[in-house]
């Protein structure tokens, strides 16, 4: 089965839907549960996340050095 194309809109709200699914549910977030309920593939899911992962630990270090 093939997903389906997206516009960067969609990608863009698709992606914080997945963020916030995966920080909001820690006892169901694995890349499965994710890929089976957003109908996406797993290297966007990683993409998703690990971009959200990078932007907080950027904010956490400006807040440190402030």
């Amino acid at each position: 089965m093939k997903n389906p194309r997206r516009t960067a809109k969609q990608k863009k709200l698709l992606g914080e839907k997945v963020v916030k699914y995966y920080f909001d549910n820690p006892n169901a977030n694995s890349y499965k549960e994710i890929k089976e309920k957003f109908k996406v593939h797993e290297t966007a899911i990683r993409q998703f996340i690990g971009d959200e992962l990078e932007r907080r630990l950027e904010r956490n270090k400006k807040i440190r050095n402030y």
